[in-house]
């Protein structure tokens, strides 16, 4: 992540610290991101029981892209039909 006037900020994931750098407006949110992937990796290896690290940000991230797709696709029908809507309204004025 390219960040203007970036700060360093120290996250921990599978208990190794990391540190990252980000705008100051984008902080808490990378620090929460970071926080919500920590609790994927530690219920993915509680969970599969895997044994290298790697493994489990393997399948935290196809996890999380799998989810962020059905996101996009969700959106994608809702504005499909919103604009659907808005082609009704038109044509009834």
């Amino acid at each position: 992540m390219f960040a203007e006037d970036p700060i360093g900020i120290n996250v921990e994931i599978m208990g190794k610290q990391h540190k990252f750098s980000c705008s100051a407006e984008q902080a808490e949110d990378f620090k929460q991101a970071a926080a919500n992937l920590a609790v994927i990796c530690d219920d993915i290896k509680q969970q599969k029981g895997m044994a290298t690290n790697e493994r489990t940000l393997l399948v935290a991230s196809i996890n999380l892209s799998y989810s962020l797709l059905m996101a996009n696709n969700e959106l994608k029908r809702h504005q499909q039909g919103q604009n659907a809507l808005i082609a009704t309204l038109k044509s009834a004025l």
